[in-house]
């Protein structure tokens, strides 16, 4: 059996563990893997190569993707399916094995089943909003780097007490990956894009926390309505000292915990089982705790809004 593996859209922490398992596997039963530099725009072009055995033992643990991942909108040209077809024939690829986050796997997926290209796909977002799954590759990583960040801030804010610490977080439009940040570090405040707040309340919540506490701590998503007025709006009504930290990019190339890493060598083994089974379509998901495989499309809807019982315990609603 020969896959060819492709990343689409954001990388995230995990999948260089994943692509080790499974290459690991493939030559321990004979089988090949080839990789596609560039996502589907590479896999169309034919920009398939070797994966080196060594070179993925060493970067097993490194954030980032050894293949390069591209958001270009290739699959959507009339004769992609041709183009795919093609190169899987030239290349004796039987099937795929497919990293992406929320887009990649609502509009790939259902593409692929239509050219008849065999392909696994696992869920790899540091946002975890993917619906039909409980966790996304690379989400424990991004957490464990806001935690590192917000250990830093609480050091200096107990040192020179009397301010306002904002910390932005990625996640895109949704808030599972800010609501999470926020509730394992004790934060005084979520703020998240599935909300609405008033600032008049925000201000008067933050106050009273640096009153009794000598700080408080807001952890908020990036894409939060009135983000940019936030850093000017708030500390005029609350009469406190703001500082804002944007954590970024450099999130999502967060170091690759024990959990992500973990995750990602179990996901590559259902993976590798199904696609030798001759599965057509299907993804790896984890529901109740649990791996499994979900064959078919994954459910097309969005995911439900964050946990209100828990956004509102941190936000004392």
């Amino acid at each position: 059996m020969k896959t060819a593996i492709v990343v689409s859209g954001g990388d995230a922490p995990g999948i260089n563990a994943a692509i080790d398992a499974y290459a690991r596997l493939a030559r321990e039963s004979g089988g090949q893997v080839v990789g596609a530099q560039d996502g589907f725009a590479g896999l169309l072009a034919g920009r398939l190569s070797e994966l080196d055995g060594a070179l993925l033992s060493r970067l097993s643990g490194k954030s980032g993707s050894i293949l390069r991942s591209s958001r270009a909108p290739v699959l959507s040209a009339p004769d992609a399916g041709e183009r795919l077809r093609a190169v899987m024939r030239a290349n004796d690829v039987e099937n795929l094995l497919l990293f992406g986050g929320d887009g990649s796997l609502k509009h790939a997926l259902p593409l692929l089943e239509r050219w008849g290209a065999p392909c696994v796909a696992m869920p790899t977002t540091i946002d975890n909003d993917i619906t039909g799954t409980d966790y996304t590759l690379g989400h424990d990583s991004a957490c464990n780097f806001a935690l590192a960040a917000v250990e830093g801030i609480r050091a200096t804010a107990d040192a020179l007490p009397g301010r306002i610490f904002l910390l932005e977080t990625l996640g895109g439009h949704t808030g599972y990956l800010a609501l999470a940040i926020a509730h394992a570090s004790g934060a005084d405040v979520a703020l998240l894009p599935e909300y609405a707040f008033d600032l008049d309340w925000l201000a008067e919540r933050v106050r009273r926390v640096v009153e009794r506490a000598g700080y408080a701590l807001v952890v908020l998503c990036e894409f939060v309505p009135g983000i940019d007025s936030l850093r000017d709006e708030l500390p005029r009504r609350s009469g406190i000292r703001v500082r804002y930290t944007a954590l970024g990019h450099a999130q999502r190339g967060a170091d690759t915990s024990h959990y992500d890493r973990t995750v990602a060598r179990d996901m590559s083994g259902l993976a590798w089982q199904a696609l030798k089974d001759g599965l057509s379509l299907g993804a790896v998901v984890m529901r109740h705790g649990k791996l499994t495989l979900r064959e078919g499309l994954m459910p097309p809807q969005d995911k439900p809004a964050p946990d209100y019982a828990r956004y509102a315990r941190i936000n004392g609603l």
